[in-house]
């Protein structure tokens, strides 16, 4: 039977999810070129990680070596060449084929990646920008039932971007990032041989910029390396575009007066900047690779994916400061980037993800709150945002980040996910049911300052500006992991449960944020869907992951 008229399955999960007032323009022209990435099934499957308690979690002389976990749990050869034989069939060109990361890239016209996938590609028009969409459920022949477990590409459409709310220079002081790690005990140590990976979606660094940030600091410039995703690479925007992006947020200048794509272009810089800058002043001598992708859904499993692939060059921790609501992208990425956050877990790479600057609510369409993905992930460790009222060290206080600056609002995402069941190791801390009366993963984990009122120092475009969100506290949060990796000469790994599993014993490890709100949940004793178990007090933590490394190594040996 010819394979276009076969039997064909329906991938499970892959129909679009429309954003609130798209509107499709017409079909995506016959020739256009379309690339897709199809992810396989493992070749053995991994254990369900977060249904198990921190303590029963593989230690760090347990770990898998890059080679063994790509033997084990990659994908089969026998798997590939069958997608092979069915790009072929099709007229698809094959790019690469990767059995560790179980990826095979593909590239044709729309006309043939429609008949190869049995979908219609159409243009659509929105807010964020023209994108792709692929109207229908996508399918594959039959024979490759169970092969492949997702495709990624068909769509284009742009992943959400925060609102950016950043400190006016002239309502200074904010911390540097020394006065930043001073307050929050981080320890005078190197954090050298370790490496902090940043999951970047568009814009760039100049490397200009991170030299007088670290000169005023006195401190060496840190190594930064690039890494170029599906063709985006380093590109920062101009210092005028950086100046005129300040600009309009310190409320000098309306947006109307500055180019949009002036503005996306400084936005996405400021960001970047921003987690490297953080990354590095907090975590003294630790290498940063900063993944460039597209800001898609499959740049971004491409990216995340590629940070774990180079077995020489093995991330400590990798921090990803985007997210999109859960309700707003389709349950094929969502489980195609989880399976890949639990292989960062299989090879002891904390993952760090911010919870969102918009609150619980989070954009919501149907008036129920939704939150952030992938913070949501419960192989993420879910990071929210913090004001500081008074500080520091012992006698800090903070409240849940709810504020409103130059008539931009921002607060800490947080809440019950709709996708994710309740992990094993957050059943003890009162998580409640979620908006759909269902219970779910509790986010976020812990806390950081995101308030732009008391931010960190950062330098943009030559000037000094404050960072601000739950995206700059992803970024602290891994060069704390980095810190901690050298104090302890072991690798945190999948962290999460075991913060959890230390909070029930000693709730001191972490600074309780009882203030405060984020429109919908309160902040309280325990974890809240504010801010979670709290703020790091960094140097009780590093004791206690010293002790609990030690103990596991006398019961093993």
């Amino acid at each position: 039977m010819d394979g276009a008229t076969a039997p064909r399955i329906e991938l499970s999960g892959h129909t679009h999810v429309p954003l609130d007032g798209e509107q499709e323009t017409g079909k995506t022209g016959p020739d256009t070129e379309v690339r897709a990435t199809l992810i396989l099934r493992r070749r053995n499957d991994l254990p369900k990680l977060h249904a198990v308690l921190g303590s029963k979690l593989p230690h760090e002389r347990d770990h898998l070596t890059h080679g063994e976990f790509s033997e084990r749990h990659g994908a089969s050869s026998e798997d590939v060449a069958l997608v092979k034989e069915f790009a072929s069939r099709y007229g698809l060109d094959v790019d690469e084929v990767d059995e560790g990361r179980r990826t095979v890239q593909v590239r044709g016209s729309a006309a043939e990646v429609e008949r190869a996938f049995g979908v219609e590609l159409v243009e659509v028009e929105h807010r964020r920008g023209r994108y792709r969409a692929a109207r229908g459920g996508a399918s594959l022949p039959g024979e490759l039932s169970g092969v492949v477990k997702s495709v990624l590409g068909l769509q284009t459409r742009p992943c959400a971007q925060r609102k950016r709310v950043h400190h006016e220079n002239a309502t200074e002081p904010y911390w540097t990032a020394r006065e930043l790690a001073a307050a929050y005990g981080f320890p005078e140590l190197s954090a050298a041989g370790q490496r902090i990976a940043l999951i970047e979606l568009g814009g760039g660094y100049r490397e200009e910029d991170i030299q007088k940030l670290f000169a005023g600091l006195n401190r060496m410039a840190p190594t930064v390396r690039c890494v170029a995703v599906d063709g985006v690479g380093n590109s920062p925007a101009t210092v005028e575009q950086i100046q005129q992006f300040l600009e309009v947020v310190k409320g000098k200048r309306k947006p109307s007066e500055v180019a949009e794509d002036a503005l996306a272009a400084a936005q996405a810089t400021v960001e970047v900047t921003m987690d490297i800058e953080i990354a590095a002043a907090l975590a003294p001598g630790a290498e940063i690779v900063v993944y460039m992708a597209p800001n898609t859904e499959q740049g971004i499993y491409d990216a995340v994916s590629m940070a774990l692939r180079d077995k020489d060059a093995l991330p400590c921790a990798l921090s990803i400061s985007w997210g999109e609501p859960e309700t707003g992208v389709s349950a094929a990425y969502l489980t195609a980037v989880d399976e890949v956050l639990r292989d960062a877990a299989m090879l002891g790479v904390t993952v760090c993800a911010s919870s969102g600057d918009d609150g619980a609510m989070n954009g919501a369409t149907d008036g129920k709150p939704v939150v952030n993905f992938p913070a949501s992930s419960p192989h993420a460790l879910s990071c929210g945002g913090s004001t500081v009222r008074a500080a520091q060290g012992e006698n800090m206080r903070e409240a849940a980040w709810n504020c409103t600056l130059h008539g931009l609002h921002g607060a800490t995402g947080g809440g019950v996910s709709r996708h994710f069941e309740l992990p094993v190791w957050q059943k003890p801390h009162g998580v409640p049911l979620g908006p759909t009366g269902i219970a779910g993963r509790g986010v976020p984990d812990v806390a950081g300052p995101a308030d732009p009122h008391r931010g960190c120092a950062i330098v943009v475009g030559g000037e000094v500006c404050s960072s601000a969100g739950t995206s700059a506290v992803a970024p602290l949060w891994a060069a704390l992991v980095a810190c901690i990796n050298a104090a302890t000469d072991a690798r945190c790994g999948y962290l999460t449960p075991l913060l959890y599993l230390l909070a029930e014993n000693d709730a001191s490890l972490l600074r309780p944020i009882t203030e405060g709100n984020n429109g919908y949940y309160e902040a309280g004793l325990g974890w809240d869907a504010c801010t979670g178990l709290g703020s790091p007090m960094v140097g009780r933590l590093i004791q206690a992951l010293r002790k609990e490394k030690d103990s596991t190594i006398e019961g093993i040996s």
